[in-house]
Formats: structure tokens, C-alpha cells, sequence
């Protein structure tokens, strides 16, 4: 491999690596905007609790950086609303 191919490489990985860290700098900042409670229904949410955490569902529109969160309840009631309105 030649000085140049290795020159080309690493610039290219190096062009990877930037985007990713751009990725989550992103990503990060959007994990602050999760609400402290259910967006349907209220129920309060812990951050701490790895049962919530793990449980929840969060839904991301990054173009609008809108964050909704939605506890198991709701988001079991709004797949069954989808499915009946997708059979119909």
C-alpha cells in the first residue's frame, strides 16, 4: 500500500469519525428534552429506574426536535388503534 492510498484512508475514517461525534452530540442533546411524564396520560417517568428506562417508548422527530415519550399502556393502546385502522 503506498503513502498515498494510507493518506486517502486515514482521511476518510477521520471524515467517518467527526460525523459520528456529530451524530451523538446530537443525540445526546436531544436526551435532555424527554419529558418527565407520559405525553398521553401523565404518568410520571423516572430516569433512574432501569425498568422505565428499558419499558418506555421514546419517539425522536430530530428535523423538529420534538421528543415524545409514552409509557407501555399507551403505546400498547395506540399499536392496537393502528392495527384496527389499518384492517379497516
Amino acid at each position: 500500500m503506498s503513502s498515498t492510498t494510507r493518506k486517502i484512508k486515514r482521511k476518510g475514517l477521520a471524515k467517518k469519525r467527526r460525523q459520528a461525534e456529530k451524530d451523538m452530540s446530537e443525540k445526546i442533546g436531544l436526551f435532555d428534552k424527554i419529558p418527565e411524564s407520559c405525553d398521553a396520560c401523565d404518568d410520571p417517568f423516572d430516569k433512574k429506574n432501569k425498568d422505565m428506562v428499558m419499558s418506555w417508548n421514546v419517539v425522536v422527530k430530530s428535523e423538529q426536535g420534538i421528543v415524545r415519550l409514552y409509557c407501555p399502556v399507551c403505546w400498547e393502546k395506540a399499536k392496537k388503534i393502528i392495527k384496527e385502522f389499518g384492517e379497516k
